[in-house]
């Protein structure tokens, strides 16, 4: 058996434009900026928010919480968290990011994304999704699957990312385990 050639995904496209910026219909998404860290820490506080997201997203959400993030964000290399913001005022209301995968996945990233509970149902993450898939998948020529993951219970953004064009997969039992809680997570999925 020959020894496998370890593959280092390209991704230049989140480089090529500093001033990377989506405008959808209702929100903007494009990088986080320093004088973001007050809204972040005011959308990202909310318990119904941090209940679906994984432990490194912190609750309660601090002013210091969004600073980290955002210093981390934008020294990230490549860019691959973006803030989701208002279109009316530029202000920020949730984030959408990818997890870029390696070795025998990279051919595979994961999307997540939350928003601000004042902008739920208002089909902002939908569009938001929709959007950053698209472009996923017209700028990493390597990318043929997209995936995202939904905790149990969580049937809003599942509802989310089938209107965006995600399958379900199938679901995994016990697979996570959120504030001493063993759950379930539904595993979505769209396709180059």
């Amino acid at each position: 058996m020959s020894r496998q050639q370890l593959i280092t995904p390209d991704f230049s496209a989140f480089s090529k434009d500093a001033n990377l910026v989506w405008n959808l219909q209702k929100c903007l998404i494009r990088r986080y900026r320093e004088s973001n860290a007050d809204a972040l820490s005011v959308e990202a506080n909310n318990s119904k928010i941090a209940k679906y997201m994984r432990n490194v997203f912190p609750y309660p959400y601090t002013i210091e919480d969004a600073r980290s993030l955002i210093s981390s964000s934008t020294a990230e290399s490549p860019v691959s968290h973006f803030a989701l913001c208002r279109l009316s005022d530029d202000r920020l209301i949730g984030s959408i990011g990818l997890t870029l995968k390696e070795d025998i996945y990279y051919r595979t990233m994961e999307m997540g994304y939350w928003i601000g509970e004042d902008h739920w149902n208002q089909g902002i993450c939908t569009k938001a999704a929709s959007v950053f898939s698209e472009w996923v998948f017209e700028n990493f020529e390597h990318i043929l699957r997209l995936e995202a993951n939904v905790f149990e219970g969580n049937e809003g953004s599942g509802r989310v990312l089938e209107k965006a064009g995600f399958e379900l997969e199938g679901r995994r039992h016990k697979a996570v385990e959120k504030d001493g809680v063993v759950l379930d997570i539904c595993k979505l999925r769209t396709e180059k």
